[in-house]
């Protein structure tokens, strides 16, 4: 059975049969949703994680003015749940972005990694720190960035976060959203994310076929933005033996 999971965490370490086997115990049950159903909303109870097998989710904010933001995407084998442990009824929306399948599981499993799987829930731990790291950087950008900057982030961002998981094909990669969408997440006005995307594609730095974008000058973004993926050297020195 594939699994984008295991794909993701064998990116940095090479897992047992037994960590294999426990994997594909907790994806065992496999749900297709469509785009747009909706995982959890403010005020739900979440005793349960999901993770996302195959498909994109974002999460999504909501103002006192009614407003809504995105604000977090999920990628294929991203665990869904995790960052929301600590609280018993979710604060935000987490919806489908487009189809996909989910694979759900109790937070009880999450006790018998911890007992059983010390390596694996040292690397879940560990990618989930990551993922923290990614989204701070990601906040940065949306202060410091002027627009230009915060959209060539992003799609930096999101190439490093696909090629973990091995999905997609070097410096191209699907982006599933509208241009009002992305404007959301890096925000700006849907005009202004046109009238970058159509200069990029002009100056040949970009080339777009809907779903898909292919970072032509990839190198020169990560080197005038000074990024640094922060998937790239996870440190595993500290991870307990199987």
């Amino acid at each position: 059975m594939d699994s984008c999971l295991v794909n993701r965490l064998s990116h940095y370490v090479d897992l047992t049969q037994r960590e294999c086997d426990f994997i594909e115990k907790i994806e065992m049950d496999r749900q297709f949703v469509k785009k747009g159903d909706i995982l959890h909303g403010p005020g739900d109870n979440i005793g349960i994680i999901h993770i996302l097998n195959e498909g994109w989710a974002c999460a999504t904010g909501h103002t006192m003015t009614e407003k809504s933001h995105k604000f977090r995407v999920y990628l294929p084998g991203e665990v869904i749940g995790i960052a929301e442990l600590g609280l018993s009824q979710a604060h935000h929306t987490i919806a489908m972005q487009t189809d996909g399948v989910l694979c759900p599981f109790p937070r009880s499993g999450l006790a018998e990694m911890l007992q059983d799987f010390p390596r694996l829930s040292a690397l879940m731990l560990a990618i989930s720190a990551l993922d923290q790291v990614a989204l701070r950087e990601h906040a940065v950008t949306l202060a410091a960035m002027d627009a230009e900057g915060r959209l060539k982030h992003f799609l930096l961002q999101l190439r490093a976060r696909l090629h973990v998981a091995n999905v997609g094909l070097g410096n191209r990669i699907r982006v599933p959203f509208s241009q009002a969408e992305l404007g959301e997440l890096v925000g700006l006005t849907p005009i202004y994310v046109n009238r970058l995307l159509r200069r990029w594609v002009e100056t040949g730095e970009l080339s777009i076929d809907r779903p898909y974008f292919r970072l032509q000058n990839r190198e020169k973004w990560e080197k005038e933005l000074g990024f640094i993926s922060p998937f790239d050297n996870m440190d595993t020195s500290w991870f307990p033996h199987t």
